[in-house]
């Protein structure tokens, strides 16, 4: 699938994000601080660094983890963090398990966040290409979103039009808006920037809310059922970005309208 937008389903009980069209660069690069250890949770390669006591692959260090970020090869991601690799020498059988059952099976058994590892993500890339992504602090979420939002709106936009040319001329959205869309994300949203409009000097991006499954098929995005319930705006003269809201209930459930 080809299709250019971004996909957002929010569990909350558990901090899941279930996402398409958010990257690892876009994960990776939102961080304050990189995860200092990973434990990969695809299967090991005897010929890169294996954890004696879990027998997952290991990679530490920025420059590695960069690296491994970076590594257009590896197409399927699946990887939780740790600080210390003193933690992994604690790590129960059962625990052990859990991890496997969590890289096989693309869900938790108990929580996804660890004492004895002091995770603070999961990351695992599903055979459709969506991606589940596990944040102990939701705040981060909204950082990597932010980044994804302006990268798609950048890639979108010719060199000569308006004044982008660098995504650092285009300013952060203001995380109030972000969470001002969470009652969206718990059924499932979709920022469609194949539809993006231009009025005057703003840029106007569809926001739909899908009641049904998110599928991707071949080069396009299907649903069940989807309306265009609002749109995010950005002004270039102003150097702002706003939500015009068209359906208040779908935000109502959670009183922020």
């Amino acid at each position: 699938m080809s299709a250019d937008i971004i996909y957002i389903h929010l569990e909350t009980v558990s901090n899941l994000i279930l996402s398409y069209g958010i990257s690892l660069q876009d994960f990776a690069g939102a961080l304050k601080r990189l995860p200092s250890h990973l434990l990969l949770l695809t299967a090991v390669d005897p010929n890169d660094n294996v954890d004696s006591h879990t027998g997952f692959n290991v990679v530490s260090g920025t420059d590695d983890i960069l690296n491994y970020f970076d590594d257009r090869k590896i197409t399927v991601h699946k990887w939780i963090d740790f600080e210390q690799s003193l933690y992994l020498e604690q790590l129960t059988p059962i625990e052990v398990s859990q991890l496997l059952y969590l890289g096989h099976a693309y869900t938790h058994l108990e929580s996804p966040f660890y004492y004895k590892l002091q995770n603070n993500y999961v990351y695992l890339t599903l055979p459709d290409q969506t991606v589940k992504t596990y944040y102990r602090y939701l705040e981060q979420f909204y950082r990597v979103l932010n980044r994804s939002l302006k990268r798609h709106l950048q890639e979108q936009l010719p060199e000569s039009r308006f004044l982008f040319r660098r995504r650092s001329t285009i300013p952060n959205i203001d995380p109030i808006i972000l969470k001002q869309l969470q009652p969206l994300f718990i059924d499932g949203a979709l920022f469609s920037f194949e539809e993006i409009g231009f009025l005057q000097k703003e840029i106007h991006i569809p926001i739909y809310g899908l009641t049904g499954r998110f599928r991707a098929v071949n080069d396009a995005w299907t649903n069940s059922v989807q309306e265009k319930v609002a749109e995010l705006i950005y002004d270039q003269s102003l150097q702002k970005w706003r939500l015009s809201v068209f359906n208040e209930a779908a935000f109502s459930s959670q009183g922020l309208f």
